[in-house]
């Protein structure tokens, strides 16, 4: 983990924003918003995801530990909470857009 990184911070809130972006609240009072498409943009596993309605049912998973969907089947959809808080912050590469001009 990279210095001065809080992993113990745990998810606490989710709002869906438009666009497939989502306002994430973390227990220490950090707050951003991240533009999801491009995890959703992953493969087919992510593809439920890409109904607006499905997406606006995001929440708070596992004790705070996960980002959280349950699909059209009834499985889950999961982020890791912690890995989100680095892409928020900078301190690594989130994916980046496939349909980003090249």
């Amino acid at each position: 983990m990279p210095p001065g990184f809080k992993p113990a911070s745990r998810l606490v809130g989710v709002k869906v924003r438009d666009a497939f972006r989502l306002r994430l609240d973390y227990g220490d009072g950090y707050s951003g918003t991240l533009d999801f498409w491009p995890y959703i943009s992953w493969g087919e596993a992510m593809l439920p995801l890409k109904d607006p309605k499905l997406f606006a049912t995001a929440h708070v998973g596992s004790g705070g530990a996960s980002l959280e969907w349950i699909g059209p089947n009834g499985e889950e959809i999961d982020f890791d909470a912690i890995a989100l808080r680095m892409d928020l912050e900078g301190l690594r590469a989130p994916p980046s857009r496939p349909d980003a001009a090249e």
